[in-house]
């Protein structure tokens, strides 16, 4: 969120959630701004295709790599976004994404940091960036307006990390974010149904168990998302394990879902088409509002039957 014009249309967003008596939180990432070259901790590219303007399909660039020098400066333009976002845009918090392949997940993934400074090499090095991030955008706006999005293993990109990797990460961040009494960390784990098979996978590359495996060492707000079922989110709640879930793919064609589970209407009741990859992404530019909010809504009532 750098430019004014973002601001202003996030503003209304922000205001409507405010009425409705939601906690407002928008996500703090990096992006391709203009037709600036992307940059990454390395230069290390990424496999398939992606569309961009006017709805050519193009192969991904390989992006540029940071200097020492400008990831120093990071955590700062960083904080300045989230600050820009509470108090211009109206957002109660911020929620820095370290995942889906994006910026702050290329330095903690060893498959895209080959660097050899101080943001490169060990778990303690690789994680520097996202600390000092978190540390900065703390420091602006309040620890209890600052939350980390964490999505160790499978990403919505070609990068896949093994087992070894996925538990060096927590077993490191765990401690290092429990020491910072945020809102909250979201750790999404895609190496469940259905995610790993969008990966041609034959099965998760990840056979512990993420969530239970990160709450023994994660002393504050748990928030757990990933192919999740009511029933399966309720249990994680229910065992202390979570103290809160998120839901993406039902939700998509789910729009009144908070209804339908406060209705007690389980996963069989709920409309199973936000999960189908198909229904995610237009080819077609003209189309990129399909299946965003031309679901029909389910009655609390019906969808319990």
């Amino acid at each position: 969120m750098m430019l004014r014009a973002q601001m202003m249309l996030r503003s209304p967003c922000s205001r409507v959630a405010t009425t409705c008596g939601r906690m407002r939180v928008t996500t703090v990432a990096s992006s391709l701004v203009g037709d600036k070259p992307p940059v990454s901790a390395s230069p290390v590219g990424m496999a398939g295709t992606l569309y961009v303007k006017g709805g050519v399909k193009a192969e991904y660039e390989v992006p540029r790599e940071l200097t020492t020098a400008e990831v120093e400066a990071l955590p700062a333009l960083f904080a300045d976004s989230a600050e820009k976002a509470i108090k211009a845009a109206g957002f109660d918090g911020v929620e820095l994404h370290a995942g889906n392949g994006y910026l702050l997940q290329s330095f903690l993934a060893k498959k895209t940091n080959q660097r050899a400074d101080k943001y490169g090499g060990s778990i303690a090095n690789r994680s520097r960036l996202l600390l000092e991030v978190i540390d900065a955008v703390a420091a602006r706006v309040g620890a209890g307006r600052t939350s980390v999005k964490l999505q160790p293993g499978i990403t919505f990109s070609d990068l896949v990390e093994p087992e070894a990797d996925v538990r060096e990460l927590l077993d490191y961040l765990g401690p290092e974010l429990s020491k910072r009494n945020l809102a909250y960390v979201c750790l999404s784990s895609l190496n469940g149904e259905p995610y790993f098979r969008l990966m041609q996978m034959p099965a998760p590359n990840v056979s512990f168990d993420v969530f239970r495996h990160f709450r023994s060492i994660f002393s504050g707000t748990l928030m757990i998302n990933g192919g999740l079922g009511i029933e399966t989110g309720e249990q994680y709640v229910s065992e202390g394990v979570a103290d809160l879930v998120s839901y993406g793919g039902l939700f998509i064609a789910n729009a009144n879902m908070p209804a339908l589970v406060a209705a007690g209407v389980k996963t069989g009741g709920l409309n199973p088409a936000g999960y189908d990859p198909r229904n995610w992404y237009s080819k077609d530019p003209a189309g990129d509002a399909k299946n965003y909010t031309d679901w029909p809504v389910q009655e609390p009532a019906a969808a319990a039957k």
